[in-house]
């Protein structure tokens, strides 16, 4: 198998991860077969104070396994397989990376979070951003203690859907009263359990809004920004300009 052939299959194994030494390495393994440390050495180019850190740290990842004689060799586990080991091990990575990051969330929150809701009661703000404008979305449909009330259009729900269906159906199956207003178009999309009220608008709709009894997100029309409005006044007066689309408001 020719250079070209190794410098492209290293590169995958580079943009998966591995470093350029045990990219190497493997692909030495996994090209030529079975090898001595030695061997690996002067195959994969990699220093021989470095092969046997090399190989322990591919055996981890799940890309070599052992072979025990007289000299000891090392082998290259198929591809399919060792992806499927290095996988489950970035799983496990990212969930204890996860839960660390929650459990300092969780901290701040309680040290620091009174405060900041006092200092940011009754405020306007512009979600510029996906990852904030999703998290708002998630927050006011999920937290809502009574009822929320949402509008969409399909451009919206394209955008946001796999967002939005889940938060709905958290607050639903807390009791939480959820009316969503969309086109006849979209018939058929909110199949979630719980109290849900769907109503089909023939008439244009305004941008999607989401709000609850205190709360208010505004999504801008053809563009991932939304205002955020903490205002129970204004929430309130929002949901009263809904009622010519929704009566029972």
């Amino acid at each position: 198998m020719g250079m070209d052939a190794k410098q492209k299959l290293v590169s995958l194994l580079r943009s998966i991860g591995l470093n350029q030494y045990e990219a190497q390495a493997y692909a030495s393994l996994l090209l030529f077969g079975g090898a001595t440390a030695g061997e690996l050495s002067n195959r994969a180019e990699v220093p021989r104070p470095r092969v046997y850190d090399i190989i322990g740290r591919l055996e981890k990842k799940g890309f070599v396994v052992v072979e025990p004689g007289r000299p000891v060799k090392y082998r290259a586990v198929p591809p399919k397989q060792a992806i499927q080991a290095y996988l489950k091990l970035k799983e496990e990575e990212f969930k204890k990376e996860y839960e660390r990051i929650l459990s300092i969330a969780e901290q701040l929150e309680r040290e620091h979070g009174p405060k900041m809701k006092k200092e940011t009661e009754k405020g306007i703000w512009v979600l510029n951003t996906d990852n904030v404008l999703r998290t708002s979305i998630q927050n006011i449909i999920s937290s809502a203690q009574e009822s929320v009330i949402i509008t969409l259009t399909p451009e919206f729900f394209g955008e946001y859907g796999n967002t939005i269906l889940p938060a709905i159906q958290q607050a639903a199956s807390r009791g939480v009263s959820v009316t969503v207003l969309a086109p006849k178009s979209m018939k058929g999309t909110f199949a979630v359990a719980g109290d849900v009220e769907v109503v089909e608008s023939e008439s244009e709709l305004p941008p999607s809004i989401l709000v609850d009894n205190r709360t208010a997100v505004i999504a801008m029309p053809n563009d991932n920004k939304a205002v955020l409005v903490d205002h129970p006044e204004f929430a309130r007066s929002l949901r009263n300009m809904m009622s010519p689309h929704i009566e029972y408001i």
